[in-house]
């Protein structure tokens, strides 16, 4: 299946695009997406799917489907 992924702020080893195609096998999940990028360490960046947040521990339980938007950024830390 193949999903959109935006990164935003992403520092490498993410690749540079900031919007690409990515290939996936049926009952890939948000945490399969994300280590295929080289980003499986948990609290580094925050997760949405199609705008939706999804946070850190839900990220291996949470499928991906056909033409999804998966979009990935630094957390926002403030006062």
């Amino acid at each position: 299946m193949k999903i959109t992924v935006k990164t935003l702020a992403i520092r490498p080893p993410a690749p540079l695009d900031a919007e690409r195609a990515m290939e996936l096998p049926d009952g890939a999940t948000v945490a399969d997406a994300l280590a295929k990028l080289g980003l499986e360490k948990p609290g580094s960046h925050a997760t949405l799917l199609n705008d939706e947040s999804v946070p850190t521990g839900k990220r291996a339980g949470t499928p991906v489907n056909e033409n999804d938007v998966l979009t990935i950024f630094p957390p926002i830390h403030g006062g």
